[in-house]
């Protein structure tokens, strides 16, 4: 079985099958009658969900694991929002069931993150559908007066587990210990699935499609499997089970190695410092980005709060959520990425043309341009942000193309801070760079970095435009990445542009966390490499060993 690597480590062990089936509402109508009624039962289900969710939160906390825990805090507030509860009502008032309403309202959620091109985003989805399966639960068995409980919560033998996917509420049912790795047919390495494992420090391979779930249906005695490598062998023959023993005793004697470079600056062998920063796809990521040894935020994605509403966030929000980011990382860079949605997810009080392609379409920077509604508020949140004493906030506009982009965005800037200014207010400094992400900018650098601060690679999208590979269709799995060469000169033009200049350049996409990227990444002369946290140990010991 071959899959996406999620999880390093070396697991050998028998084999858990987890098969939940569907979640299925129990009724699909009531009688008109019965929605007051239905509706206090669907609030108690959601009280009832809060008060688990937040006992594993709490626990997770109590124990240092806060990776975890944040998790279930986002999976309390999406059980609270407000949304899901007005669209919950509006279809119990129209005779649907509460728990089949929970599960419809939770799906359209979930569609609408699924269809994001934001990898992180996107498996969000399975956040949503893992919340609203646990109320329409909780609605089920308010119904009958019982409760199924998870099998993964009987486990008594450490396994292996297999399963088509896991959610966080699935993870939080193991007994401690019980867990010695994860096999799963869906997800990504951005799932939580995904992110649970590396911060439990559990061997996980995730996406293994159609090879798990032939698995799934024969279920076989033991895995050997190895979450660096993704790739997992079923009942391994003796010769296997012997390598991978050699392999799980190698990757204990490196995990040893790797804790020394956390906090350790990364400096070639020549002496030459590299900036090892993190992304982070909220503010309440960044004190663990931190603790993970980051040096600041190389891409701060600001999309999070702006989705599941019915109304734009206030600047006061949005204040408070980059203030919260600047604080964790007080003194150091904070790279904050201006909305990067487009016509394929819908806005509050934004009105959005039905695009063909909405991904060479109405997004990043044109629709900021274009929406003062959008951009302004955002920009004098974060200039008055950068006001703080302690504060070291950078402002990077996506999806740039002309030079006349980034320098109507920087007059924009100016001109918030004039107002904040003649209101009495604070506004601080703020840097102002440009995403280097489609073929256009990478062949104007030498002009974009006449008007910008400084620059931010983002190679997903680079890759995606310059290839013509949509990089979430599974047809085009084997495309190959940014090793491309077409994608490495473009890469080494904004670097060359950059250094001529005098202005810093970084990557922001997952290049920057991946080990044979490295090399070719500093050679190329970037100044910083942003990444998912749980690679920056691993990227600083590679950086180090660099000429």
């Amino acid at each position: 079985m071959n899959g996406v690597p999620a999880s390093e480590g070396v697991a050998i062990g028998s084999v858990y099958v987890h098969d939940p089936g569907e979640a299925r509402p129990q009724r699909q109508s009531i009688d008109s009658g019965e929605a007051e009624a239905e509706l206090q039962r669907f609030a108690r289900a959601v009280q009832a969900v809060v008060a688990q969710l937040s006992h594993t939160r709490d626990g997770l906390e109590s124990a240092g694991s806060a990776d975890e825990a944040r998790i279930f805090e986002a999976h309390i507030e999406l059980a609270s929002d407000p949304e899901l509860e007005s669209g919950v009502e509006e279809q119990v008032r129209e005779s649907r069931s509460p728990e089949s309403a929970v599960l419809a309202v939770g799906e359209e959620y979930a569609q609408m993150f699924a269809a994001m091109d934001d990898e992180y985003f996107a498996a969000r989805a399975d956040d949503v559908r893992d919340v609203v399966a646990q109320i329409s639960a909780e609605i089920t068995a308010d119904l009958t007066g019982s409760r199924v409980v998870s099998g993964l919560a009987s486990l008594v033998e450490p396994s292996i587990i297999l399963a088509r996917s896991l959610a966080p509420s699935d993870t939080a049912r193991i007994p401690e210990g019980m867990a010695l790795g994860f096999v799963t047919a869906e997800g990504s390495r951005t799932s939580h699935v995904s992110i649970m494992a590396r911060s439990l420090g559990i061997p996980a391979i995730v996406g293994a499609g159609e090879s798990l779930l032939q698995h799934l249906q024969t279920r076989p005695a033991t895995v050997a499997l190895d979450g660096g490598a993704g790739r997992a062998v079923a009942d391994p023959d003796p010769e296997t089970l012997r390598e991978f023993e050699v392999r799980r005793e190698r990757h204990r004697e490196a995990a040893a190695v790797l804790e020394e470079y956390r906090h350790a600056e990364a400096l070639t062998r020549s002496g030459h410092r590299i900036g090892v920063y993190a992304n982070l796809g909220s503010a309440s990521e960044a004190k663990a980005a931190a603790d993970s040894g980051a040096e600041g935020v190389g891409l701060f994605r600001t999309e999070f709060l702006f989705m599941e509403r019915e109304k734009l966030p206030t600047e006061e929000e949005q204040y408070e959520a980059y203030r919260e980011v600047a604080q964790a990382f007080s003194g150091k860079p904070v790279i904050i990425r201006t909305l990067d949605v487009g016509g394929d997810k819908s806005l509050p009080g934004v009105q959005q043309p039905v695009e063909e392609n909405p991904f060479l379409g109405w997004r990043g920077i044109r629709m900021s341009l274009d929406t003062p509604e959008l951009f302004r508020p955002q920009l004098r949140a974060l200039l008055r942000a950068a006001a703080d004493s302690e504060a070291h906030l950078k402002v990077m506009f996506p999806m740039i193309c002309r030079v006349e982009e980034i320098r109507a965005a920087k007059g924009i800037v100016e001109d918030c801070k004039r107002e904040l200014l003649d209101e009495g207010g604070f506004a601080g400094e703020l840097q102002a760079g440009a995403m280097i992400e489609t073929p256009a900018a990478a062949l104007c650098a030498r002009e974009l970095a006449e008007e910008a601060d400084f620059f931010s690679v983002g190679t997903n999208d680079l890759v995606q435009y310059t290839l013509a590979a949509d990089r979430g269709n599974e047809r085009l799995r084997d495309m190959p990445g940014a090793e491309h060469p077409a994608v490495l000169r473009l890469i080494g033009m904004a670097c060359e542009a950059a250094n001529e200049a005098g202005i810093e350049i970084g990557i922001c996409g997952e290049a920057a966390g991946e080990a044979r990227m490295l090399p070719l990444l500093v050679e190329a002369g970037v100044h910083e490499l942003s990444m998912s946290p749980p690679s920056i140990a691993a990227a600083k010991k590679i950086i180090s060993e660099l000429e």
